[in-house]
């Protein structure tokens, strides 16, 4: 059963006209929140004059309704209507009823025409179509939050799913919900692009948990690696991976390992219609892997949707700022500055708007950081977006906060709450003076509890910055500061060096930028190294970033050493991903030519290797990447056709066993294109092959006929969106003050 806790008074009148209208099958008025005469909803026909009045009390409850209603009689009575209604979210009894009606007495209100929430719920059963126009009914009913617990969904995912519950309250449905839908059914790809702060995460989310409810296995994934393993026939499937180029910069390297990765599960994606994979990423970083990449601006069964601000109409914008407030845990003061004097109105109109500046400045915790006036504070931001976190940092954290935010800096995205405190000591070390033993855990908690909210959330143990756009700030902080000096000394984790050494790419083209020395890069390599927290080709990696930048002897040293022990140990069939990043690496480095040579070499016997001894084991994309990285990247072109050979002749002796396994056509379509196409470009017979496919697939024809799954997914009404007047805002924006 509904409760209506996470509909605003607006989304509530909305829900109560559009149920009477589907129930009486007439169309009624509705009138914003705010001065409306005590009329929400109104159908006027000859001598019948219906009057319906919504309030929406479930945080309020029994006592202030009726209170409220006695409020109401006054202006009810003068309406003179023929039959009033009132619709509450608050759960009646009769003897509730009754007491609602003794309090209006002259109004024509009965007890049948009073409807609480166990009365909305029935009509919502009766008419399902209303709830599917009201999706934040459905999105954060407990049914689907049931239907989403029992799916499986796990680790990661779990925490996305926690992030899209707090946030439903405030969404508001607009025209890129039904936009993104429509081009994600139309190839089971999409990318989303737009600029930081736009919205780009909550319209993935949306997606994501729509598809939950109509029983999709929901998957968030951290790399194509992850992808590539959920992206399993046999049950509707879809896959969110946000920011996949990157959060902040873009990395030659990142789009090298996606290069030929992400295009075949894309093509995978398209092939089949119970996939689905949405990626988030920012316009401008989008353009620039398009233009490092051929492969990734040609890749077959994706569609781009770039959403800006103009994304949102004028309505759109005044509903995201009234759910915003209503919503919020603002002080009476706080509230008070925003509506006075319609300044409300100079935020929804600001050529700055942008969902994740409302969100802050709608903050309590965020706006009691600085001693500015709420409105003066609220107006310099708007004006100066950059700025958001630069006075709050600068001037009224305490020092213990701002070392706490480095630390989360230098440590990424997630980060569990013990490594978190370990990289916070490590950099008080660093920026001085350290913290002392028997401190360390009160002020670690006094500075996590500072900024609580505020800067930093908690879900399922992982440490997260509630706004991405302060991790851009602080990194921008390490580089204008200079602090990478500093850091670099203490750090002894493989993500706090991956991040420094992304942070001092960043800063090469900058004047005055730090460039060296090399002994304090070689010194955190070597404690990554003996801290354990390592794989091996993660440990490579980063010996190669810091080879690239330095091409330092004592670098190039470890680094060869590191490739000796994978070369001497071999490479076992979960590592397809990073054998195949170290081929394509080694053709591009900036290694001297002995080096590179002696890197690519290695890393070419060991991916033949692979696919000679485990074929039979190995995924068909996976044969498919190691072949493209060995023809591409590989110096060995003879070495490359025999292991590819002899894969095809391992897949094929067994193909009887990979067919057997097929359920679908749309699967065997898929295993057919991709294992001939592979097959002939490296001109190995396949007769054979065609002719046990064709078998098979007379067989599935007979016995399995295809099921057709359509979208497998309702999607969403949305009603026409008009242009707003000041006057319709104002009147919406009145009912916040009550």
């Amino acid at each position: 059963m509904n409760d209506f806790h996470d509909l605003s008074p607006l989304d509530f009148e909305e829900l109560v006209r559009d149920l009477l209208q589907a129930y009486w099958s007439r169309r009624l008025e509705s009138f914003g929140p705010g001065k409306d005469q005590g009329v929400d909803v109104r159908y006027l026909a000859g001598p019948e004059r219906i009057v319906v009045q919504a309030k929406h009390y479930a945080r309020s409850g029994p006592t202030a309704l009726v209170r409220a209603m006695g409020r109401e009689c006054a202006k009810a009575v003068a309406l003179q209507p023929s039959r009033y209604l009132l619709a509450t979210s608050v759960s009646m009894t009769p003897r509730l009823k009754a007491q609602i009606v003794a309090a209006m007495p002259g109004v024509p209100l009965t007890e049948i025409d009073i409807l609480g929430r166990e009365d909305l719920n029935n009509l919502l059963s009766l008419h399902p179509e209303v709830e599917q126009r009201h999706f934040k009914l459905w999105l954060a009913s407990s049914a689907v939050l049931e239907r989403i617990v029992r799916s499986g969904v796990y680790n990661r995912t779990a925490v996305e799913l926690d992030n899209i519950r707090e946030m439903i309250p405030r969404f508001v449905q607009n025209r890129s919900v039904a936009d993104a839908e429509a081009l994600l059914a139309e190839t089971g790809a999409l990318f989303i692009a737009g600029a930081p702060g736009v919205g780009k995460t909550t319209l993935a989310q949306i997606l994501l948990w729509r598809h939950a409810e109509q029983g999709w296995r929901i998957f968030v994934v951290d790399d194509v690696e992850e992808a590539m393993a959920v992206a399993n026939e046999g049950e509707r499937r879809l896959i969110l991976f946000d920011d996949f180029l990157g959060q902040v910069r873009l990395s030659s390297d990142h789009v090298r390992g996606l290069d030929a990765r992400l295009p075949p599960l894309l093509e995978r994606v398209a092939g089949q219609k119970d996939l689905r994979f949405i990626l988030t990423t920012r316009d401008y970083v989008l353009a620039q892997a398009k233009i490092l990449s051929a492969r990734l601006d040609s890749a077959k069964g994706v569609r781009n949707y770039v959403l800006n601000v103009g994304t949102y109409t004028r309505e759109a914008k005044a509903r995201i700022l009234y759910n915003h407030i209503h919503f919020s845990t603002l002080t009476e003061e706080q509230r008070e500055a925003i509506l006075e004097d319609d300044f409300y109105l100079t935020m929804i109109d600001h050529k700055n708007f942008n969902p994740r500046l409302i969100e802050m400045l709608t903050r309590s915790d965020y706006l009691a950081l600085d001693e500015r006036p709420t409105r003066e504070l609220i107006e310099h931001v708007l004006a100066n977006p950059q700025l958001l976190w630069e006075r709050p940092f600068r001037q009224h954290m305490t020092g213990d906060a701002r070392t706490l935010l480095l630390a989360m800096a230098v440590n990424g995205g997630f980060v569990g709450m013990a490594p978190l405190k370990a990289s916070f000591v490590r950099i008080s070390r660093a920026l001085g003076p350290p913290v002392l033993s028997s401190e360390i855990e009160p002020r670690f908690r006094q500075a996590y509890r500072e900024i609580e909210s505020s800067a930093l959330g908690l879900i399922n143990g992982l440490v997260h910055f509630t706004n991405p756009g302060l991790r851009d700030y602080l990194q921008g902080v390490i580089l204008a500061d200079r602090l990478l000096p500093l850091i670099v000394p203490f750090i002894e984790t493989p993500k706090e060096l991956g991040e420094c050494i992304a942070i001092f790419r960043a800063q090469r083209s900058q004047p005055g930028g730090w460039n060296g020395p090399v002994a304090p890069w070689i010194a955190a390599l070597d404690r990554v190294r003996d801290s354990g927290l390592a794989g091996r080709f993660d440990y490579l990696e980063l010996a190669l970033d810091l080879c690239d930048e330095f091409r330092d002897d004592g670098l190039i040293e470890r680094m060869l050493a590191a490739l000796g022990e994978i070369e001497e140990a071999g490479v076992d069939q979960d590592e397809v991903r990073e054998i195949c990043s170290l081929l394509e690496r080694s053709a591009m480095t900036m290694l001297p030519m002995d080096v590179e040579a002696r890197v690519r070499s290695v890393a070419t016997e060991a991916a033949a290797v692979l696919l000679e001894g485990a074929a039979a084991c190995l995924p068909l994309e996976d044969i498919e990447s190691l072949d493209e990285a060995l023809f591409t990247h590989g110096n060995d072109e003879k070495r490359a056709v025999a292991a590819v050979r002899s894969a095809m002749s391992t897949i094929t002796s067994g193909v009887d066993g990979d067919l057997d396994a097929i359920k679908t056509i749309d699967a065997l379509d898929e295993f057919e294109k991709s294992l001939l196409t592979l097959m002939e470009k490296r001109d190995f017979p396949s007769e054979r092959v065609r002719r046990d496919i064709r078998w098979r697939r007379e067989a599935l024809e007979e016995y399995e006929p295809r099921e057709d799954l359509g979208d497998g997914y309702q999607r969403s009404g949305i009603a026409p969106e008009r242009r707003m007047s000041d006057g319709d805002i104002r009147s919406m924006f009145g009912g916040l003050r009550s």
